[in-house]
């Protein structure tokens, strides 16, 4: 651990850290939690979001709709290094850039498109998985200027996983409370009661035979319910139904 870690920082993360544990809403959750994460490692801007195995990333901007992270959550993240290493592992990590580009990492796409110009230096990012399918997610970064991360920066990094963890694990049913709040909004002015049932077993991950299981009926008539469903909302997939609520969501 650094030898200039106060008590002050660390009453500042401790202190932050328990706001966000009681947040209520995705982004007061990350105001807190980034603001005492920025302190714990002297960071320059400390995002946390959502990667998914199946639908685009979530960045939780807590201080409004940021258009870099617009462009990243759009498209760009398939590019970046730590979501390529989530996806090809389900083994949680926190790393720094170093560890993931080599010396042609400023020649690369991603560089060129998002990491350059939102003017990062060097970054420490630790994706943690939540289910099979989603991990959380938080980035530390320094601007031009700043000194590198160091090796202490990243023991403390790691020191405090176990706490980011839980915050990111909160962030995680916040989102989904509010995805099953929009859901029920629009299945209300939409769907029949069961096909707001069966919905909502959707927007949870269920596919026709976990459904059939749960409600008790043939997989072929949860199959036919889903069809209407997505005939009614004017959506082809679950992936596209996903994302119409997250959509609704943002509103």
């Amino acid at each position: 651990m650094q030898s200039n870690f106060s008590l002050d920082r660390f009453g500042r993360w401790s202190g932050g850290v328990a706001a966000a544990a009681g947040a209520a809403t995705p982004e007061e959750l990350s105001a807190r939690f980034t603001a005492a994460a920025g302190v714990l490692l002297a960071s320059d801007r400390v995002y946390v979001g959502l990667y998914r195995r199946d639908i685009t990333s979530l960045t939780i901007d807590d201080a409004g709709p940021d258009r870099w992270n617009r462009d990243y959550d759009a498209r760009i993240y398939r590019l970046d290094p730590f979501f390529q290493r989530f996806a090809s592992t389900r083994q949680d990590f926190l790393l720094p850039l170093s560890a993931l580009c080599d010396h042609d990492f400023q020649l690369s796409s991603y560089y060129r498109e998002f990491y350059g110009p939102s003017d990062s230096f060097d970054e420490i990012t630790g994706v943690f998985n939540l289910d099979r399918l989603t991990a959380g997610y938080v980035t530390f970064l320094r601007r031009n200027g700043a000194p590198p991360f160091g090796e202490q920066d990243l023991a403390l990094a790691c020191a405090a996983g176990s706490a980011t963890k839980l915050i990111l694990e909160k962030l995680f049913h916040l989102c989904r409370l509010r995805d099953k709040g929009a859901a029920i909004e629009i299945a209300r002015s939409q769907l029949s009661r069961r096909e707001s049932e069966i919905a909502r077993h959707l927007i949870d991950g269920g596919s026709a035979k976990t459904i059939s299981r749960s409600l008790s009926i043939s997989p072929g008539t949860a199959r036919n319910h889903i069809k209407q469903i997505y005939r009614k909302l004017g959506v082809h997939s679950q992936v596209e139904l996903l994302a119409i609520i997250r959509d609704a969501a943002q509103d």
